[in-house]
């Protein structure tokens, strides 16, 4: 990890919550905040 605000740092962290948003939050709709939870770190 970088300085804040490094450019380098902030395109990975993007890059990881767009695969996470695609893969698993907007595949299907969670009952609960629970369950969303459990299927993240699954």
């Amino acid at each position: 990890m970088g300085q804040v605000g490094s450019a380098g740092d902030n395109d990975s962290m993007e890059s990881f919550f767009a695969l996470l948003q695609k893969n698993v939050v907007n595949p299907r709709r969670w009952e609960t905040r629970d369950e969303l939870r459990i299927a993240i770190v699954s």
